[in-house]
């Protein structure tokens, strides 16, 4: 810790927001001063506590702080005097109260988890003091409001009047650095064959900007700028880039396969894609002017004319490569109209509803075991911490009992909370010093609010400095805090030397507890974590497969991109999953591909339809078990089985039969039995576009799951013979690593 706050810089921005926290910080102890409220330090901590840099981001934090708040105040309210003559009782339901709010927390991934967290830990601090008074409960439960209340009030008046920094421009930034990203990748995707390192490490920066985004976006209703009110519209926006990277991922792919045929990338497709990156990389383009836009798609189309569904690979590769082309222009499309709309305040409806999911927190990834987990050790901690009270009569042992409810709490959204909880011990020993510095050598020789003021600027003005950089936050929160609360500031100086040493022993001993239950409950290493995040998106990739319909598309496809995002901030301490995060990346479009083959296998029947099944049920497969072998590779059986469909879907179609029932069992939409039926254009016609749409759902997963060789098409192909219980006992070298 010591070298990271040696090495940080404090700019402009940090000094600034140091100045107005510590001016907000003395307005609301002084104020609590001025009405002689019970427990002045209490406003003066909250402003340190919900401090940030940005308005939006401390306006919700603050929202659902005192919400919070009045909700673990009313149930302090309501258990302590009904049940302070049975103090195990009470100590089990205070405890069971503050694991029940911080499982509720881990399970949101919105600002509102505050609110959960609050509600626990406010009722275990007004609660457990009580407990030798309880008539004096809903006098402390009321001043909790209070303070809490006027030190957010602080807070928010002086970070949204004095130089604010609103989080609409930042945002907005992100935003546009995000969709410049988007367009570098895009201008690698379509060069081809490139550094694949520059490629892996651009698509890992598009992933972590629309975690950032998120993380910005979902405070942004809560201030006034330019983007107040679009949060729907920031939510679609999200998906719609995240809908990007699968879609350059696969074009990349087939731009190689394409370049690694016979015939290569013939020149009309590569003066279309030309044309496609020309206009993607033009940032200043009317999204509104659909006129080069519908020119795009047409030339798609007139491309696609040219090639037939056949049994040549080439041919196939061109089908499949316009489809991608399709889709990618109609998803960065939609991108532009929907920044454009929201910059403009005229945002088209349609786009935002084909983007955004009825519910939006599906998209996101929740560890309903981790959450349990760390509801079940803040209950255990509180709980032994409330029985070693009980048992020896420890007069600060309320102290203790409060102090584990919220050492398991505060830190609950680390992988590993215990080095954190062992560093707010040491920092609360340091908050300690500067207490007694504070307390015997330099509040006694003062007299009013003005000196006051004075002696604690130099302090908090440099703790303050720290408290924005995420390196030194663990640090300089605890020491700001603590020795606020340590120093217990009111209306009258009351030094006692054993009582400040007693309270310092009951906050490090409830830390302390806290430590070494979570030790053994909820401790895990980011190794462990990362592997819990991939077999979460192994388990979603079986369900794919294995079911009709397991949740909307784009909800299932931006979850796997979260957890991706989840991965990278861990690789700095699991390094050796990199690998792994790489072998990952074709996961989405494994998704999607799996989301096409799906809706394709509702119109086919017979042998085609068979062999779907058993394609599909080998994909559930193979993921249920890459949950217990991690580096386990695709069975072999897999491409044998998407070659012989392939092969089945491409079989020439006989003079005048219907394209419904030709050979092998390809059937479209229900069709007429009647030879003079089949005849319809209309029907040849919808026939002929259901077999290109299951051909381009065969190719795509046939190059996810192979990137090197193309299929046999009859020449020395032989019927498969492989059981699925065969396993990995042939492995062809074109799927080693390809999952």
């Amino acid at each position: 810790m010591l070298k990271n706050i040696l090495a940080s810089r404090p700019g402009l921005d940090d000094w600034l927001f140091s100045a107005k926290t510590f001016v907000a910080g003395m307005l609301a102890l002084f104020i609590a001063l001025a009405f002689d409220l019970d427990r002045p330090v209490w406003a003066m901590a909250t402003v340190y506590i919900i401090a940030n840099p940005l308005t939006g981001v401390l306006a919700s934090k603050a929202v659902y702080r005192v919400v919070g708040t009045i909700i673990g105040a009313v149930f302090a309210v309501a258990l302590v005097p009904n049940l302070v003559d049975a103090p195990v009782l009470l100590s089990l339901m205070m405890a069971g109260w503050v694991g029940l709010c911080l499982y509720l927390s881990r399970l949101d991934r919105t600002p509102r988890s505050y609110l959960f967290m609050l509600a626990g830990y406010t009722a275990a601090i007004i609660g457990f003091p009580c407990v030798t008074d309880p008539g004096t409960v809903f006098d402390v439960a009321v001043a909790r409001v209070q303070e809490i209340s006027l030190g957010i009030i602080c807070a928010t008046l002086v970070s949204h009047v004095v130089f604010p920094r609103h989080l609409g421009p930042v945002l907005a930034a992100r935003i546009d650095r995000a969709l410049q990203d988007v367009r570098d990748l895009a201008g690698l995707s379509f060069a081809g064959d490139h550094d694949d390192e520059k490629l892996h490490e651009d698509r890992i920066k598009l992933i972590a900007d629309i975690g950032e985004i998120h993380g910005l976006a979902v405070h942004v209703g809560y201030e006034r700028s330019s983007l107040n009110g679009m949060t729907r519209p920031l939510q679609a926006l999200q998906n719609a880039m995240a809908a990007l990277l699968p879609s350059l991922y696969s074009l990349h792919d087939r731009i190689n396969a394409l370049a690694a045929t016979g015939p290569g990338i013939p020149q009309n497709v590569a003066v279309l894609l030309r044309s496609i990156d020309t206009w993607i990389q033009d940032a200043n383009a009317d999204p509104f002017d659909r006129t080069r836009i519908n020119r795009l798609h047409n030339d798609i189309s007139e491309l696609a004319r040219h090639y037939e569904v056949n049994r040549n690979w080439h041919d196939l590769l061109v089908i499949n490569l316009c489809v991608r082309l399709h889709r990618l222009i109609g998803f960065y499309d939609d991108c532009q109209l929907l920044w454009a709309g929201i910059r403009e305040g005229r945002v088209p409806q349609t786009v935002v509803d084909r983007w955004r999911d009825p519910g939006d927190k599906a998209s996101l990834h929740v560890d309903y075991g981790l959450a349990l987990r760390s509801g079940l050790t803040a209950t255990l901690a509180t709980l032994a911490v409330c029985l070693i009270w009980v048992e020896t009569g420890w007069p600060n042992g309320s102290s203790a009992a409060m102090m584990a409810a919220v050492g398991t709490s505060i830190l609950s959204f680390l992988d590993d909370p215990v080095p954190a909880q062992k560093g707010f011990i040491t920092y609360t020993l340091f908050s300690v010093v500067v207490t007694l510095f504070y307390g015997y050598a330099v509040l006694p020789a003062i007299d009013g609010f003005p000196l006051l003021v004075a002696v604690f600027a130099p302090y908090l003005l440099l703790i303050g400095l720290l408290i924005p950089s995420p390196k030194t936050f663990i640090f300089a929160l605890p020491m700001a805090v603590n020795t606020v609360m340590l120093l217990n500031i009111s209306t009258r100086y009351s030094g006692n030397f054993a009582s400040s040493i007693d309270g310092a022993v009951a906050m490090v001993s409830g830390f302390a507890v806290a430590a070494i239950v979570t030790a053994m409950m909820r401790s895990m290493t980011p190794d462990h974590s990362i592997r819990r995040l991939f077999q979460a998106n192994w388990r979603d990739l079986a369900n794919l497969a294995r079911f009709d319909r397991v949740a909307p598309r784009m909800t299932v496809l931006r979850r796997l991109l979260d957890r991706q995002g989840l991965i990278l901030p861990k690789l700095a301490l699991a390094p050796n999953h990199r690998g792994q995060l790489m072998r990952a990346m074709p996961e989405v479009s494994i998704a999607a591909n799996l989301f096409d083959l799906r809706r394709v296998r509702k119109g086919v029947n017979g042998d085609i339809a068979d062999l779907l099944d058993r394609f599909l049920g080998g994909m559930a497969n193979h993921f249920d078990l890459r949950t217990h072998d991690f580096d386990r590779k695709p069975d072999a059986e897999l491409l044998t089985l998407l070659d012989e469909i392939l092969m089945q879907a491409t079989a020439d179609q006989p003079q005048g039969q219907d394209v419904s029932c030709i050979a092998d069992g390809l059937v479209g939409l229900v069709a007429s039995r009647d030879m003079r039926n089949a005849a319809k254009p209309a029907q040849m016609d919808m026939d002929h576009n259901f077999k290109r749409r299951l051909v381009v759902s065969l190719v795509a997963m046939r190059r996810v799951l192979a990137r090197n060789g193309e299929p046999d098409f009859g020449h020395g192909f032989q019927r498969i013979t492989l059981p699925l219980s065969c396993a990995n006992d042939i492995v062809p070298a074109s799927l080693e690593g390809r999952a």
